[in-house]
């Protein structure tokens, strides 16, 4: 049995292990790797396992359990599911999907290093108009439509990467706030595939959805300055219990969105079909919401607009005897 054998044969009870774990797959082969090293090898002839990362076998066998993965998952290994957040804007009327990066690499030295960014706002050089899935030709709208679109790209853009950055690393440590707070962006991708359904049964969901975040984001404030909540679905009643707290988030924004009888007769599909204007004005409400409100709580964590100079991992490159042995195959 060589080495690639020998991995494979291991692979399969490390992956199981990972996927019981709920690892995403993205995230499985350096773990698997580091797993192999730590829980099979038991002794290297000439080494050990001291700084094993940065050291050239440790390359060799990464690159077996990559090809594992690769050969098993295929796409599913290159699906980074926090590395974008689903939005959505109007196009001529109609709802386009918004693909916003929540996270930004640009190569410094080819190869070698790259700058890892955490935005919050729109940074200059990108195109939010590249974040558009399947939009009508936006070429063909005038200067003025053309302007107001950027507008509510970068107000989507900067809404959700906001609420992502600004809910990280809030302190001091609440469950309670935090399984509220891991709630609240979900509910913003989920309204927003609701209204990219081709029927328009979707909308009360969305609403629904919205209302969540809302409701979700004010309990979380509540639970952080107070140590409670009220059990309510009244928005106003809830952004006037956290008024005096400091919140970020003008109230007056809360009056876009429908009243919470309303959302519930168009969850159930009993208030009719809500127009797409209606649900957009409460999305951008919400988000715009959201956002103010989320960086209004306390953390001892913020690297919104940071940047990091990272070098490329010394176990991407195989050793030069291995790729000549690579080539040869």
């Amino acid at each position: 049995m060589d080495l690639k054998e020998a991995i494979a044969e291991r692979l399969v009870f490390i992956d199981e292990y990972l996927s019981v774990a709920e690892i995403p797959v993205s995230q499985r082969v350096t773990q698997a790797a580091i797993l192999f090293v730590q829980d099979w090898i038991i002794e290297i002839e000439g080494d050990d396992k001291t700084d094993f990362y940065v050291k050239p076998w440790f390359a060799i066998l990464h690159h077996h359990v990559s090809e594992w993965y690769r050969d098993h998952y295929g796409p599913a290994l290159d699906h980074h599911s926090n590395s974008t957040a689903t939005g959505v804007v109007l196009v001529r009327g109609v709802p386009v999907e918004v693909r916003v990066p929540l996270n930004r690499r640009t190569v410094k030295t080819p190869g070698e290093t790259f700058w890892l960014h955490f935005p919050v706002t729109i940074e200059d050089d990108e195109d939010p108009e590249s974040w558009l899935v399947g939009s009508p030709p936006i070429e063909r709208l005038d200067r003025k439509e053309r302007t107001k679109l950027n507008a509510k790209l970068a107000g989507v853009g900067t809404g959700l990467r906001c609420i992502r950055i600004n809910l990280m690393g809030i302190k001091p440590h609440d469950d309670t706030v935090s399984g509220f707070l891991e709630g609240v962006l979900p509910e913003f991708e989920s309204a927003a595939g609701n209204i990219l359904r081709k029927d328009v049964a979707g909308r009360g969901t969305a609403l629904w959805s919205l209302q969540m975040a809302l409701e979700k984001t004010l309990k979380a404030f509540a639970q952080h300055k107070t140590g409670s909540f009220r059990q309510t679905h009244d928005l106003f009643v809830l952004y006037d219990d956290v008024r005096d707290q400091g919140i970020g988030a003008k109230r007056d924004l809360l009056k876009k969105m429908p009243r919470e009888p309303q959302i519930m007769s168009d969850r159930y599909g009993l208030g009719g079909t809500p127009a797409i204007a209606e649900v957009m004005n409460a999305y951008d409400a919400a988000l715009a919401f959201v956002s103010g409100a989320s960086r209004s709580f306390a953390r001892d964590l913020y690297v919104g607009g940071a940047r990091f100079l990272l070098k490329k991992p010394p176990w991407l490159e195989l050793p030069q005897a291995a790729k000549g042995e690579e080539s040869r195959k």
